[in-house]
């Protein structure tokens, strides 16, 4: 499907598994990694802390 006002499309999506039962259900089917961005304490951490702090 193209997306408008993509120009050229990348064939880019956005998966996020662990907000999303069909986002889960894509990654575990292609072998993508599951990220945690978001410690117990609320505070992010690597991958998603070090740039974003």
């Amino acid at each position: 499907q193209v997306c408008p006002g993509v120009t050229p499309p990348t064939g880019a999506v956005k998966v996020t598994p662990g907000h999303s039962p069909q986002d889960l259900a894509l990654a575990r089917a292609h072998g993508l990694p599951l990220l945690s961005v978001i410690a117990d304490d609320g505070t992010l951490r690597p991958p998603g802390g070090g740039w974003l702090q």
